[in-house]
């Protein structure tokens, strides 16, 4: 591939010099010339890889095509770099503002030339880094509460609803602090400008913008933020919220500031090439280090989400923002509660109740794992978990009915242990129904995955109509289980509202599919008919 320098000068001797000085050093080395008025065509046509410009090319109208160039997708990120010996002609204080970020200074060395250029194509990069990060953060905006970055939703009328834990850290207020020192003014267009502008840009072109501007911290620290600024829609095309993803990119600024400081170290480069070399040697172990960390923030926020959602779930968020409901025709859910825990409550300190809670709870996930069951929730003491979504399989009230009974294999194991240190045994009641679901995630703050449907409430009534040390299902359950388990049948129970459920204990696995003497371990038999569901 080659290596593409665009010159916007008519001098052609100044190509020949360019040619000369490094055709030995860069493999493929094109170097192409351009008008002043025909930058912009030249620049999108050829793609270069950097531009050099001359004071007399801004003069006349070159000015117009290289902003033209930094609003474009293409050629935003081309370096366009100065080539000048103090000429008056250009007030060189301002040429950063029209999007130049580097001065040459005649007359140039070879060796000038390629640190200039490598130093641009460092800071090009950079920046690309700096871009796909916000891209990627825009489809996880929604869910990335625990980013580095700074996460903002703000209302269509400019009001701040919701800011992320990354807000607070960047800018070292916390939301309401913020709220009241800023908001009144702070989407004033007079106040704020670029924000303003960037929220009209939003609005006509339905689109991201991206913008930077300088704030000082709670702490009266002065820094730079990069802003993604998307839109976000309802069903009728209107916008009804900005979510807004911010990044410190002081750093960078601090890098471009020190380069310019040293523009007249850099005259005598020659005498100071090892000192130079140092120079972008750090800061080529800056950039790595940033690129490091951002992907090491996305790996966490992929953890984070999977450990609140399904996997299913999660990865319908990432990818379109949101997950659709789904019904399911067979699903066995199983309800836990513990034996007067109110009580319990009463006489075991806080932290200490909390912490036994969290011994059970963290059992009850590790048995469920194991058999394809998802976890729903916890609702103080009680513990809600499904089997059958969100991947389906005919075999979840067989699965959920094994963990029911290991989970209370486990209790009366664990009450054994407490005995023993003449500590109080917690007991427990499971209860377990097989029936028709709706599942997904509803609203737009804090997601859950959750269940819906008479079979939850039915599951609940199997718990409270239960008995300690037992698994109580249900009738219907009991048809898809019973060739498989010794139950005992119950009978018709009276429950809520005068109705009448079914219900039967299960005592264990029948003796032939058994690998226990307890009644809970499939045997491979078992297993074999198991894996033709």
């Amino acid at each position: 591939m080659s290596y593409k320098i665009l010159v916007a000068d008519d001098n052609g001797e100044t190509i020949s010099q360019l040619h000369d000085l490094l055709i030995g050093d860069i493999d493929n080395l094109e170097i192409f010339q351009a008008s002043h008025d025909d930058i912009y065509l030249k620049s999108t046509d050829i793609l270069p890889d950097i531009i050099l410009v001359f004071p007399k090319t801004l003069v006349r109208g070159g000015i117009e095509s290289i902003m033209s160039l930094k609003q474009n997708k293409l050629t935003h990120n081309i370096p366009v770099l100065i080539i000048t010996d103090y000429s008056p002609v250009i007030n060189i204080d301002r040429i950063f503002e029209y999007g130049i970020v580097d001065i040459i200074r005649k007359p140039f060395s070879r060796e000038e030339l390629l640190l200039r250029f490598e130093a641009a194509q460092n800071r090009r990069e950079f920046q690309h880094e700096i871009y796909k990060e916000h891209e990627l953060l825009r489809e996880l905006s929604v869910v990335a509460k625990k980013s580095a970055n700074s996460v903002v939703i703000i209302s269509s009328e400019g009001v701040i609803e919701w800011v992320n834990e990354g807000f607070e850290k960047m800018y070292g207020f916390t939301y309401n602090e913020f709220k009241e020192k800023y908001e009144k003014n702070i989407f004033n267009p007079q106040a704020n400008p670029k924000l303003f502008d960037a929220i009209q840009k939003c609005k006509e072109g339905y689109e991201s913008v991206v913008y930077e501007n300088k704030w000082t911290t709670k702490y009266e620290t002065p820094i730079w933020i990069q802003t993604t600024l998307t839109p976000i829609y309802n069903e009728q095309n209107e916008i009804i919220k900005f979510v807004a993803i911010e990044s410190d990119v002081s750093a960078l600024k601090e890098v471009e500031e020190r380069l310019e400081a040293k523009n007249q170290s850099l005259l005598m480069l020659t005498e100071h090439l090892e000192k130079t070399n140092q120079i972008l040697e750090k800061q080529h172990v800056e950039i790595e280090n940033q690129k490091q960390a951002i992907e090491e923030q996305k790996q966490k926020s992929d953890e984070l989400l999977l450990n609140i959602l399904p996997s299913e779930i999660a990865n319908q968020l990432k990818k379109k923002g949101s997950a659709k409901s789904k019904q399911y025709k067979m699903v066995s859910i199983l309800f836990t509660d513990f034996k007067d825990f109110s009580k319990l409550a009463g006489i075991i300190p806080s932290q200490d109740l909390i912490t036994e809670l969290n011994i059970y709870f963290q059992k009850f996930d590790e048995i469920i794992e194991g058999h394809f069951i998802e976890k729903i929730k916890t609702i103080g003491d009680s513990y809600m978990c499904a089997g059958g979504l969100p991947l389906t399989n005919r075999s979840n009230p067989i699965d959920v009915t094994i963990a029911g009974l290991k989970i209370q294999k486990f209790m009366k194991e664990y009450a054994g242990e407490k005995k023993k240190k003449n500590e109080e045994a917690w007991e427990l009641r499971i209860g377990i129904h097989t029936g028709e679901v709706i599942a997904g995630v509803i609203g737009k703050k804090k997601f859950a995955y959750d269940i819906w449907g008479d079979a939850v409430n039915k599951a609940a009534r199997m718990e409270q109509f239960g008995a300690i040390a037992k698994v109580n299902i249900s009738g219907d359950t009991y048809e898809y289980i019973k060739d498989y388990f010794d139950c005992t049948y119950r009978g018709k129970v009276e429950v809520k509202n005068n109705d009448e459920l079914e219900m039967y204990y299960v005592n264990r696995l029948k003796p032939e599919f058994s690998d226990d003497d307890a009644g809970t371990e499939p045997n491979a038999e078992f297993l074999k008919i198991l894996a033709k569901y």
